[in-house]
């Protein structure tokens, strides 16, 4: 295999680490949003 192989491969794999960490640490910064902020369910007008 060829240097230029070689190298484009590294840098490939270095690549997709780098986006599934990413996902990973949104995926968390969500969950934390999540437990900080919870969603609160509105009161409808119907009812009283």
């Amino acid at each position: 295999m060829s240097p230029t192989v070689q190298t484009a491969l590294l840098i490939s794999g270095i690549g997709m680490i780098g986006i599934f960490i990413f996902m990973a640490l949104f995926y968390l910064l969500i969950l934390a949003l999540d437990k900080l902020l919870p969603h609160k369910e509105e009161a409808k007008a119907d009812e009283k």
